[in-house]
């Protein structure tokens, strides 16, 4: 079975406070990755990639939120901010708001981390359904034109690129291709 995908985690925050954090996370033997006390920083260590970012709403450079736009959709955000904060969070970003229990941070992190690690399963698992289909379509066109050309049955063009399949050891999707992109059949 292969491995999960595990999130990478960023702390951005002042450097009190990201020591903080670290602190309350090392009790439940959960390191960041990168820890920064600027979002030009994190947005660096980011650098496109899937990640989970443990951040505060101000920071020395930007707000949370600027930072969580920076960032992109493929950055999950949990945001702490004041108990009085009345902003809307965007599509990626959970709030938490303080004071905040050392254990509901944990609980947090380990929640979004386990989700992060599952939306990446599911893309991965997407992009593979969708790679399938596409070579079903060429695989289908590839039948049809071998009936239109031989006139023969469906059953008789599958079993054809089958065999030659067999034959040269090489999938069938690339024998749809070729059959696709010749100019007569044989």
């Amino acid at each position: 079975m292969p491995k999960s995908f595990v999130c990478r985690l960023l702390i951005a925050a002042p450097q009190g406070v990201a020591s903080k954090l670290e602190g309350i996370l090392a009790g439940a033997q959960i390191v960041p990755d990168v820890v920064c006390h600027s979002a030009g920083d994190a947005i660096a260590a980011i650098a496109g990639e899937e990640a989970l970012l443990l951040t505060t709403w101000k920071l020395d450079d930007m707000t949370g939120g600027e930072l969580a736009e920076r960032a992109g959709d493929s950055v999950d955000v949990l945001m702490i901010v004041p108990h009085d904060f009345d902003g809307e969070p965007g599509g990626n970003v959970l709030l938490l708001r303080n004071p905040l229990s050392p254990d509901a941070l944990i609980q947090a992190v380990k929640t979004m981390m386990f989700c992060c690690a599952r939306e990446h399963d599911l893309r991965v698992k997407a992009l593979k359904l969708s790679r399938m289909l596409e070579e079903r379509k060429v695989i289908e066109r590839a039948k049809g034109k071998l009936m239109d050309a031989l006139g023969i049955k469906e059953s008789e063009a599958h079993y054809r690129m089958q065999k030659k399949s067999m034959d040269t050891g090489r999938r069938i999707v690339d024998i749809a291709q070729e059959i696709l992109a010749a100019e007569e059949i044989e």
